[in-house]
């Protein structure tokens, strides 16, 4: 999960807020349902809570926000890496050179992992190659900085699924480390179709280059069930090796409680059982 908060009105506080939540909500939020079970010991689920700690694998921020993650997680003497949304998001219509240089701005500031929207006006007259052009030109800046690239489709803004397919192939093309669904910021999210036709790209660039890219679901998804769709739908269209933070993420801003609430309802059920 890349834990976000994409909000105009996000602040230096309420980053903060978001960075203790993705590195406590274990150790705080779960600790009195672990706690309570600490009389019984052999039991593997206690084990695991108390010996492990379970983290998203990113923050999401805004490029103007990275800097305050980046401090809160210092002041922690703790580890996440910051993922930063740039280059003219939500819209991705701004002039290449300043969409490049926001992507310098939040890697120069911290950001370990880049996300990056397309101009849905090239996709939808078919400049595929001003668009390959685009993408590859904000790549070279990540590869210069070792930094992960994940490029947003907007699929919902997208005219058909022939598009959202070829616009996939365009940014794995110009060296996208994920295709991601969406913004969040669309009028409609992305659907399990949008899902299978981004996997379908991935799978026929897998066979063709050997390389893997991943995907990233975003947008609306805030409950567990949600998230378990996707996750069948990616093993059963790319198989078990896509089941990775490498290869599959959720942009969730809410599901994290969710997530919570369940472990917390089967730490409740096994003091029952044991």
């Amino acid at each position: 999960m890349d834990l976000t908060s994409l909000n105009s009105t996000d602040n230096r506080k309420t980053i903060e807020a978001l960075v203790d939540k993705a590195l406590n909500f274990t150790k705080e939020t779960l600790k009195p349902d672990i706690e309570s079970m600490a009389s019984n010991h052999s039991c593997e689920i206690y084990n695991y809570f108390t010996t492990s700690t379970l983290t998203p694998q990113t923050v999401c921020v805004s490029s103007v926000r990275v800097a305050d993650a980046i401090q809160r997680i210092n002041s922690q003497n703790d580890h996440i890496d910051i993922a930063s949304v740039a280059g003219g998001f939500p819209m991705g219509q701004v002039p290449l050179s300043c969409r490049i240089t926001e992507v310098e701005y939040a890697i120069s500031q911290g950001a370990a992992e880049i996300d990056i929207v397309i101009d849905r006006g090239l996709a939808n007259i078919g400049d595929f190659k001003r668009l390959y052009h685009d993408l590859r030109s904000i790549k070279s800046v990540c590869v210069n900085g070792d930094v992960t690239l994940k490029t947003i489709l907007s699929v919902t803004e997208l005219d058909s699924y022939h598009t959202v397919y070829k616009v996939a192939m365009t940014a794995m093309m110009a060296g996208s480390d994920f295709i991601k669904t969406s913004t969040g910021k669309e009028a409609e999210n992305a659907t399990l179709s949008h899902g299978v036709i981004m996997c379908q790209a991935i799978k026929k660039y897998h066979d063709i280059t050997g390389y893997q890219v991943g995907i990233k679901p975003a947008g609306g998804i805030k409950f567990n069930e949600q998230a378990l769709s996707w996750l069948v739908l990616v093993k059963n269209q790319l198989g078990t090796d896509w089941l990775k933070a490498s290869l599959f993420r959720i942009g969730a801003s809410s599901l994290l409680e969710d997530v919570v609430k369940r472990l917390s309802a089967v730490l409740k059920k096994l003091q029952t059982n044991y």
